[in-house]
């Protein structure tokens, strides 16, 4: 199963953004109304950044005291890691958990010939492989089950 698969299951293929300059209540704001974990930030039309639910708790200790005046590019994470769309399910997995940056992350923007496509979560990333196992369980159970008894 591929990347690009996935993102048409997804119930929401929806991405949403923000800009570097915007405050970061606003990119709050917009991940509570949709009920989402991370925000894409986009700059003329390209991905120059994510930022998470992690990067906001961070940023709520590292500047309470200004909290309000805190931007989008200062608590982003830079030149994400992301994956491709061609991307096999298990590769967007390894990715997650074995990337350059050491950190653990647990959302990849999905890119297709450079352009932004989607984003998916480790949550996404999970529940295609428990149902792709699942399948695979019932053919294999299956298969046994009718298994034919040579030299009997």
């Amino acid at each position: 199963m591929d990347v690009k698969y996935l993102l048409r299951r997804k119930e929401s293929a929806n991405h949403f953004g923000v800009s570097p300059e915007q405050r970061l209540t606003d990119a709050v704001r917009l991940m509570m109304q949709h009920r989402i974990g991370s925000l894409v930030v986009m700059e003329d039309e390209k991905l120059v950044g994510i930022i998470s639910e992690r990067d906001v708790m961070r940023a709520a200790d590292d500047h309470l005291d200004r909290f309000r005046d805190v931007q989008v590019k200062d608590v982003m994470t830079s030149d994400p890691v992301t994956c491709t769309a061609e991307m096999t399910v298990d590769d967007a997995m390894d990715t997650l958990l074995h990337n350059a940056t050491g950190n653990r992350i647990r959302h990849l923007p999905v890119l297709s010939d450079g352009q932004l496509v989607g984003v998916i979560s480790i949550g996404d990333i999970i529940q295609a492989l428990l149902t792709e196992t699942r399948f695979e369980n019932r053919l294999l159970k299956h298969y046994i089950k009718n298994w034919p008894e040579e030299g009997l």
